[in-house]
């Protein structure tokens, strides 16, 4: 399946964000936003692993993102605003393709963009590639994303999204070094168009 390397672009609430892959260029901006936003990203998220400086954790991003467009398992980008500047992360983790096409959604973004919807402008784009229809996006039926308890703001961008609480499934998910339980949220072609307008 062909990868765009330029990007994917889309928005949402006024705000445009184009998704590219992962670059060696990527690197400073990448470690500068890592070292201003740890606290809060470690918070939430399993950032480096044990022994691993932060230029390794980003080489690791980076050949991840590559890895995952060559085997259709992942799917990872940055998130850059139309004036270039850096905004986060968006990926597709654990892309499957049995009886259910599905995979696993994360994100971040920087603290200089938070509250102003870039969030959730990168999750629609994230989502508008995921449901689009093969060749151009991944086809896929469903997005899964796990959120810990108190972690309001991504449940907030994730509704907005069209992901829809799971009350059924929850489990305990590694952040660092502590278990955590999560709740788990599902968006779908359906809901996601029924969030921008388009359902039948």
């Amino acid at each position: 399946m062909p990868v765009n390397p330029v990007g994917i672009e889309a928005g949402a609430a006024g705000v445009m964000i184009r998704l590219k892959p992962i670059e060696a260029s990527d690197r400073d901006w990448f470690l500068a936003t890592l070292t201003r936003n740890r606290e809060s990203l470690a918070r939430w998220l399993p950032l480096n692993q044990p022994g691993e400086t932060d230029d390794m954790f980003f080489e690791r991003q980076r050949v991840l993102c590559e890895e995952g467009d060559r085997s259709q398992k992942s799917f990872r980008r940055s998130g850059v605003m139309r004036d270039g500047t850096p905004a986060g992360f968006f990926a597709l983790n654990s892309i499957s393709r049995g009886l259910a096409w599905e995979a696993d959604a994360i994100w971040w973004v920087d603290s200089g963009f938070r509250g102003r919807g870039v969030a959730t402008a990168g999750v629609c784009a994230l989502l508008d590639h995921a449901f689009g229809d093969l060749p151009g996006g991944l086809g896929l039926h469903g997005v899964h994303c796990g959120i810990e308890a108190g972690n309001d703001p991504s449940v907030r961008v994730a509704e907005k999204c069209g992901f829809v609480h799971d009350p059924s499934k929850r489990s305990h998910l590694q952040v660092g070094d502590r278990w955590a339980m999560h709740e788990f949220y599902l968006a779908t072609p359906a809901s996601f168009d029924r969030l921008r307008g388009n359902a039948d």
